[in-house]
């Protein structure tokens, strides 16, 4: 009779961990799809920012390089 008390007695802090469990479970995995949600909002506006400056970069046209300015007096 001992073994089978000991048992129910394991299998009851077993339940209770697993309730535990259950309950915040879905909690978390809500949280996780708002963050990815968030996070997938931001990459798309990032790409949408990225493909226009391309743009802009492609539509500017190309100058040559300028020479930088020479100093006036050579140094000593």
């Amino acid at each position: 009779m001992e073994i089978f008390g000991g048992f129910m007695m394991m299998m009851s802090i077993i339940g209770f961990f697993l309730v535990v469990i259950w309950f915040i479970l879905p909690f978390v995995i809500f949280n996780i799809k708002g963050r990815v949600d968030r996070s997938a909002a931001m990459l798309e506006d990032m790409d949408q920012r990225l493909k226009n400056i391309e743009r802009l970069l492609q539509e500017r046209p190309l100058s040559p390089p300028e020479e930088p300015p020479r100093p006036l007096d050579p140094p000593a």
